[in-house]
């Protein structure tokens, strides 16, 4: 019993941080000093800015980090105030 409440809580938190808008990234180095990030979002099909909202990251431990909203406003608001415009 105590193990599924567990997992509800933190799949629950897991799923609330994602729709809030974030999400995690990692980054690769590539030969001649370039760098490569992959960034794992819900709102991977929004354009990027300056059209669509900014991301801001977050390092963790290493390459690994999360991303969130530069102004913490989630990006489902973004979308609903672009498409009633």
């Amino acid at each position: 019993m105590i193990y599924q409440r567990i997992f509800q809580v933190v799949g629950g938190g897991l799923c609330a941080f994602m729709i809030w808008g974030g999400g995690f990234f990692w980054t690769e180095s590539l030969p001649d000093n370039f760098t490569r990030t992959n960034t794992y979002t819900l709102y991977s099909k929004l354009p990027p800015p300056p059209d669509g909202p900014a991301f801001c990251s977050h390092t963790l431990s290493g390459p690994y980090g999360v991303v969130m909203p530069c102004n913490f406003e989630p990006p489902f608001v973004w979308w609903l105030r672009r498409k009633n415009s």
